[in-house]
């Protein structure tokens, strides 16, 4: 076996020193001749410049087996455990440089760092302000990186002002401190001065320097996040496509996409986000429960259980401000989806239990119960929501629908109107088309064509691409006999679902009003080939058929011969 002895340069108290320190130290095999101080020293340098750190600290500390006092590869060794993030080490390293040089501001600053790290606040601040009062060997650095992890501790312990006091100096010492500029960016952000903010992250951006432990990637997407503070939704999904462009890896960027494209109704779009953010995180509880939401708007119900079932049992438990709840009643829409409406309302039991005071739970919980035809049940849970949320379209439009089936018409318009107030458009709130259609259909049962008309139309001029607005505006021009715009009507209908027998029949029984039987006979036909028992369509051709079948002859003409046949008359004669 060959014997390897470790060297402390002849000295019982540099093994002391070092397993005080509670450092490991590397061989130094000197069989091979290898007790050369310089070449480690080197090795130590350039691994480290690889991003080889375990290689790195070896080479390291067989150079400070051979030399314990020699300041610089102390520094290498700590900057290299900084890099690695083993911030206890090498706050124990930087110890070791200060007490060969305690002058050396370079090294405060950088322990500043490494004990903030650690969450040793106090103790960081009093390292970076012992740098700035010693005011000495900063290497290729400046009082500026004091300053700034200065201020990055303070932020931490909630002392807004001295640390944008902090960043400011940073900043003024280094016009082009791009971290310093992106970190005042953040914090503005959080006490939502927003136009300042993004100020201070383009300054962060243009400059384009000195970015750790900040970067790019991360400026773009806190502007993003500042974007939609400011509801400036186009500029948000720019900031967060650069970011991700920068950093594809990024899952809490992707997320945030995601969810922006899912506030915005761009569900499709979402979904791709969201099959990023877990497949970067397969075991993110968050992003499984969001993809699970997404899945749901999508009518992919059995997809969204399984995500939301995942989320639950396999996720790592990290959920955001909603909590587990969220999972429990995205579980339950999607059970509900699937007409296992019992189940649904078990979910939607245990979301509630998790967090009685969310709104959502009870209005959701509402939906199987509709289903299941308990109405007052369902009826009682948006009341719960609403009482919970006054606000909340959701359940002000769940209401609407209960109420028109209880046949509580006026009830139901007013509900109604209360969602088209609330927070619609927003998120998993209902569309503002989605409310006017269903409120178009009752004021249809009221015989309020007029008002059917109109709000029908706020449907289609928001959504023009919800074909049940144009098919509600058909109904109610044909009741109001506006017959040629129920055509253009229906025909638009037609265009976004062709395979719609009522858009047809609708078509051909507005062109038989206007007594356009030629026209209305194809309309008909095409409605009674798509469902052959459709009773309007079927009376109404009949009528259309009759009408283009020619008048049978008067009897007393019956029995004259063609015209051809006839003996040819000569003229009268002239006198």
């Amino acid at each position: 076996m060959n014997k390897v002895r470790y060297t402390f340069g002849g000295s019982l108290l540099g093994l002391l020193v070092l397993g005080a320190l509670g450092l490991t130290v590397a061989p130094v095999a000197a069989q091979e001749g290898l007790e050369d101080f310089q070449y480690w020293a080197q090795l130590c340098a350039s691994l480290a410049e690889e991003d080889k750190y375990e290689e790195a600290i070896a080479a390291c500390d067989s150079a400070i087996a051979l030399n314990p006092k020699d300041v610089e590869t102390w520094r290498d060794r700590a900057g290299i455990l900084l890099e690695w993030q083993q911030y206890t080490q090498a706050t124990a390293a930087y110890n070791r440089v200060l007490m060969l040089q305690p002058d050396d501001s370079l090294a405060l600053a950088d322990r500043c760092y490494a004990l903030s790290q650690l969450e040793r606040y106090d103790v960081a601040i009093e390292s970076c302000e012992t740098a700035l009062r010693v005011d000495r060997n900063w290497g290729e650095a400046s009082p500026a990186l004091a300053w700034y992890h200065r201020g990055r501790a303070f932020r931490q312990l909630g002392e807004v002002k001295a640390a944008l006091d902090s960043f400011d100096w940073a900043l003024e010492l280094d016009r082009d401190y791009s971290a310093a500029a992106a970190d005042r960016c953040q914090l503005l952000a959080d006490l939502g001065d927003f136009e300042g903010a993004l100020a201070a992250c383009d300054r962060a951006l243009k400059a384009d320097r000195r970015w750790s432990p900040s970067d790019p990637a991360t400026v773009w997407e806190t502007q993003g996040e500042i974007y939609i503070a400011l509801d400036r939704y186009d500029r948000a999904l720019d900031a967060f496509d650069r970011a991700l462009a920068l950093n594809p890896e990024n899952a809490d960027a992707w997320l945030q996409r995601a969810q922006l494209l899912d506030r915005l109704g761009r569900h499709g779009e979402a979904k791709i986000a969201y099959d990023w953010v877990v497949q970067i995180q397969p075991n993110s509880s968050l992003a499984l429960a969001r993809q699970c939401a997404n899945l749901n708007r999508l009518g992919s119900y059995e997809e969204a259980l399984a995500a939301c079932e995942a989320a639950l049992k396999e996720g790592d438990g990290i959920w955001g401000s909603e909590g587990p709840a969220f999972a429990w009643m995205h579980r339950g829409n999607a059970l509900a989806g699937l007409g296992n409406y019992e189940e649904a309302i078990a979910s939607s039991n245990r979301a509630i239990a998790l967090a009685p005071d969310y709104a959502d739970a009870w209005s959701n919980r509402s939906v199987p119960l509709w289903h299941l035809g308990r109405d007052d049940e369902a009826l009682a849970a948006t009341e719960r929501a609403i009482a919970l949320d006054p606000n909340s379209s959701l359940a002000w439009y769940n209401q609407g629908r209960i109420l028109k089936d209880l046949g509580e018409y006026d009830a139901a318009i007013a509900a109604y109107d209360r969602a088209i107030k609330g927070d619609a458009n927003i998120g998993d709130r209902p569309s503002l088309a989605q409310i006017w259609i269903n409120q178009s259909a009752v004021f249809l049962i009221l015989q309020e064509y007029g008002n059917a008309l109109t709000v029908a139309q706020s449907a289609t001029t928001t959504a023009p691409e919800q074909v049940a607005g144009w098919y509600n505006q058909g109904l109610a021009l044909m009741a109001l006999q506006r017959y040629e715009e129920a055509v253009e009507v229906y025909e638009k209908a037609i265009e976004l679902d062709p395979e719609n027998a009522d858009f047809w029949t609708g078509k051909g029984m507005a062109l038989r009003a206007l007594e356009e039987y030629a026209d209305a006979l194809p309309a008909l036909e095409t409605a009674i080939q798509l469902n052959p028992t459709h009773p309007q369509a079927l009376q109404t051709l009949e009528i259309v058929r009759r009408e283009l079948q020619p008048e049978p002859p008067p009897p007393d003409a019956q029995n004259v011969p063609p015209k051809e046949t006839l003996p040819e008359v000569s003229p009268p004669a002239q006198p």
